[in-house]
């Protein structure tokens, strides 16, 4: 890899301008066997959860592969092919991987390997993987912690790390919640109508299912409403320690299966070409299988569900006599109030609208807080403070281009703003607002092209002041590698939680650092946990920031990876 600066020269067109350092960043602990490390959210304690992706030394299993099939065979050489014009060659063979343990060797192996299965993922016949898990944070480490993961004997007794593990929110004692999927069974004895030998497929228990996490870390399921034949659906999304002493706990539970999703279930899951119950999860991959609204569970001091207390929060339409379309609704957050904030379909005209519209969720109904005009146009509700204030964002349609604007609109008053962003086609994604009427997210800083580069925003109600919260840190330097891109939290003391990036040592789907032709080590740039403390400064001069280019063989730039663009950017570009 070649890593180089654009002359200098270049950056002298624009002039630095004074701004004063009101922040203090400080890097937390990233998870050691992946690439990015994300935060979801944060308690006032400081208390951390998050996500890390990129998950190093998968175990695949090839031990079914047909490796004479012209999928693989094809996919193998469109590789090679590639990697000779970059003249970059691959040293693995299909028989390597199939003989000789190459995927658990040669990192280009098992990249392929990796790449060949995720483009199968909705294929019941082949290994399903995933490489993010869900993390909890301490001082010094970012550690995972499993929910419904197993040991399994194709990935030699490891974990089958076939699941999606995640953690979307804490509670002020360090309570969480979240949600998971089960865990895939490798199924060999399935044999196919018409055929004499069987055909392997892995299968699962159910799609997914909330849980409440204990401050020791004790995991409890949260059910669904409806879990029928097939396990259900359940998604926690926020909790909240009420001052009673009681958990409230708000999502989205199944709540039947949809008409047109059990005549699609009829239709093709009669058990002659795939066992019943992963044409049931292959259904619910690429359609909508349940009807699934906004829900709460309710625990007391003691983590135990309070009966009668789990219940739907709503819906923002109401279920015509002849109708057999799926309906939907979430609840994002919640309040000490009971306030829960989300987004849901609804009607205008009698007319159904499909796609979802922000909203609350009070005394089991719901209330839509923004007037669309056009029926394409959707709505979310991300967060809610105490003061009944709600923050999200509206996606508008221009031209085929969808735009992106934030808002905040007031329980109490009923009273909707739209937030300004940094220029008209801005797009803004608030994430989160503390008691003080502050708000944090991210939004559209710059384009080039088609190309947008978003960053972490903070936006005072009080004033209307919008700022790029990288124009509130120190400026860069050798030694200080940090671009922030996310503002996900903000805590009573104006303490921000947010997600950097930063350049570091490449590393392959191993874990081992990466050498360029001329063993030099190559770079990249990941996605990293970080706080931001309000602190005094100074005003001080920062020069026009200079672009960084990278030159790497990979095209994969990881998940904040559009942060990490080689733009050319102004660094004061608010006055």
């Amino acid at each position: 890899m070649k890593y180089s600066l654009l002359a200098a020269s270049i950056g002298l067109c624009f002039s630095g301008q004074l701004f004063a350092a009101t922040y203090q960043l400080t890097e937390l602990p990233s998870h050691s066997s992946s690439t990015d490390t994300i935060i979801n959210d944060a308690n006032e304690s400081g208390e951390v959860v998050g996500r890390a992706t990129g998950l190093f030394n998968i175990k695949i299993d090839t031990s079914y592969i047909d490796f004479d099939d012209d999928s693989i065979t094809r996919a193998y050489n469109d590789l090679k092919d590639l990697r000779e014009r970059i003249e970059d060659p691959i040293e693995f063979t299909l028989d390597d991987i199939k003989n000789n343990n190459a995927a658990a060797t040669d990192p280009d192996a098992h990249e392929f390997m990796r790449t060949y299965l995720n483009a199968r993922n909705g294929n019941g016949e082949f290994q399903k993987i995933n490489s993010g898990i869900a993390v909890t944070f301490s001082t010094t480490t970012s550690d995972e912690k499993v929910i419904f993961d197993e040991q399994r004997d194709y990935t030699n007794n490891d974990l089958s790390r076939s699941v999606i593990s995640y953690i979307s929110g804490i509670a002020s004692d360090g309570a969480m919640v979240g949600w998971g999927t089960a865990p895939y069974s490798k199924r060999t004895d399935f044999v196919k109508d018409g055929e004499s030998d069987p055909t392997v497929f892995f299968e699962r228990t159910f799609s997914s299912r909330a849980v409440f996490i204990t401050p020791s870390g004790e995991v409890v399921q949260l059910p669904p409403a409806f879990v029928g034949e097939y396990g259900g659906f359940s998604t926690a999304n926020h909790v909240e320690k009420l001052d009673d002493g009681t958990y409230l706990v708000v999502g989205q539970s199944s709540t039947s299966v949809a008409i047109d999703g059990q005549q699609r279930f009829d239709d093709i899951c009669n058990g002659e070409s795939k066992p019943v119950n992963v044409c049931v999860w292959e259904l619910q991959n690429g359609s909508i299988y349940y009807n699934r609204h906004a829900y709460q569970w309710k625990l007391d001091a003691n983590f135990n569900l309070i009966e009668g207390e789990s219940k739907l929060l709503g819906l923002g339409i109401i279920r015509e006599e002849d109708e057999e379309r799926v309906h939907l609704g979430t609840a994002i957050a919640a309040n000490q109030a009971g306030y829960a904030v989300g987004h849901s379909q609804t009607r205008k005209d009698d007319r159904f609208i499909s796609r979802q519209r922000a909203g609350y969720y009070k005394d089991g109904q719901f209330t839509q807080i923004i007037d669309h005009v056009e029926g394409y146009e959707s709505s979310r509700g991300v967060d809610i403070n105490n003061n009944n204030i709600v923050v999200g964002y509206r996606f508008d349609e221009l031209n085929s281009f969808e735009q992106v604007k934030g808002y905040y609109y007031d329980i109490n008053n009923q009273s909707f703003t739209e937030m300004k962003s940094f220029f008209n086609s801005s797009d803004l994604y608030p994430r989160d607002i503390n008691d003080a009427g502050i708000i944090v997210g991210q939004a559209e800083v710059t384009s080039i092209g088609d190309v947008p580069r978003r960053e972490a925003f903070i936006y005072d109600i009080a004033t209307s002041e919008l700022q790029n919260l990288n124009d509130l840190l120190p400026c860069k330097s050798e030694d200080y590698n940090y671009r922030v891109g996310d503002a996900v939290k903000v805590t009573e003391d104006n303490r921000i939680f947010a997600v950097a990036t930063k350049t570091v040592k490449r590393r392959d789907s191993l874990g081992n650092v990466t050498k360029d032709s001329s063993g030099n080590d190559e770079f990249e740039s990941v996605a990293v946990p970080v706080l931001l403390t309000p602190i005094s400064g100074e005003p001080e001069q920062c020069p026009a920031e200079e672009a960084e280019t990278y030159e790497r063989s990979s095209a994969s730039f990881g998940v904040f990876g559009l942060l990490a663009l080689p733009l050319l950017m102004l660094r004061r570009r608010r006055k």
